[in-house]
């Protein structure tokens, strides 16, 4: 890590009651099917049913312990019309979340959300992230946490998929755009928090325009500084286009943000490159530098904030990248280091730090 661095119930019976019209719909959205071949799979065709949507990452420990109380969910209640539906994201693939589905045997619909654009229209600030649904598609509920039976038992309670007396009403849903009680303040989410701020490590670069950049030169914007390939096909795409979902949704705000990009592959990043990865972000029309030098010198600029870079292969090739870290850290406006994420990250855990810091 750089710098500094993670059906046990009562009786149940299948009764649908009245929710309230206040719940909010749950947004809809289309995405691929885990099993490959182009087939789709949209909310909307689950109305109807109460349905319980489960955010997931496959590598991630607590959405693999908590598998087995999702297949039993699903295999219990498929009969009476409940739906759970899984939806892989945090970097994970088609190809991922099918070898998970397959070797955990999921007898439920696993869908991709791979530009975790679903995920941040859920406001899904970490994994796994479950939601109820009830059967006129509004959402009653959530639950940050790996599942348990009585967990599950209580949601399904509460969209009306059963009748239980003595289940606990679960935390109702925060979406992205009410995140914060009026007149709060948002808060600093991130993996690392540097408190005291530090000043972030110096470096002078030039960026695609042939511009001098420096920390000083950023001085009043917030800065989202990372470290990509412009051929990279991994990672590096979904920090781009995760950067692109918290400019958006900053709205007014993004003008006083700032995207820099530090090349970790100088010899393949041509100015063509990097203009195509930009446009594939979706970075063009804002205020984004994308930073290379000499290997020599980024060697410097690499190791000054912790980014571990493996030497290059002896001949390049343009479907090869290096193996390297793709780290994310928020400056402020004063040029101090504020926060830390590991990739994957989620945006909106991006969005509501650098809205802390433009607040601040």
């Amino acid at each position: 890590m750089a710098l500094l661095a993670t059906l046990a119930c009562c009786a149940l019976v299948l009764h649908p009651r009245q929710v309230p019209a206040a719940a909010p719909l749950a947004p809809d959205f289309t995405l691929s099917l885990a099993s490959g071949s182009s087939a789709m799979f949209s909310l909307h065709s689950v109305q109807g049913h109460p349905v319980l949507l489960n955010f997931f990452n496959s590598q991630c420990a607590d959405c693999l312990d908590e598998l087995p109380v999702l297949r039993q969910t699903a295999s219990t209640y498929q009969a009476q019309g409940v739906q759970v539906i899984g939806i892989a994201t945090g970097g994970d693939s088609v190809a991922s979340a099918n070898a998970l589905a397959v070797a955990a045997h999921l007898p439920y619909t696993i869908a991709v959300d791979a530009q975790q654009s679903v995920a941040w229209r859920y406001d899904v600030g970490a994994w796994p992230t479950s939601f109820f649904i009830d059967a006129q598609g509004r959402l009653q509920a959530q639950w940050v946490g790996p599942l348990d039976a009585a967990t599950v038992r209580d949601g399904l309670a509460q969209i009306g998929a059963l009748s239980c007396t003595g289940c606990a009403a679960l935390p109702p849903p925060t979406l992205v755009a009410d995140q914060s009680p009026q007149g709060a303040a948002p808060a600093v989410d991130a993996d690392v928090v540097y408190n005291p701020a530090r000043t972030a490590p110096q470096f002078a670069l030039r960026d695609q325009r042939g511009a001098l950049i420096t920390p000083e030169s950023l001085r009043g914007r917030t800065v989202a500084l990372t470290f990509v390939s412009a051929l990279c096909t991994e990672q590096c795409p979904l920090v781009g286009k995760a950067l692109t979902l918290v400019r958006r949704d900053l709205g007014k705000q993004a003008a006083k943000l700032s995207i820099v990009a530090i090349s970790v592959e100088p010899e393949v990043d041509t100015a063509s490159a990097t203009l195509k990865f930009a446009q594939e972000a979706g970075w063009p029309g804002g205020d984004w530098h994308y930073l290379t030098a000499s290997r020599a010198v980024l060697s410097a600029v690499w190791r000054a904030y912790g980014v571990d870079v493996e030497a290059p292969p002896p001949i390049f090739k343009s479907n090869i990248s290096v193996v390297h870290q793709a780290d994310l850290y928020l400056i402020d406006p004063q040029g101090r280091l504020r926060a830390y994420y590991d990739v994957p990250f989620l945006p909106s855990r991006v969005f509501t730090t650098i809205r802390a810091l433009l607040q601040a």
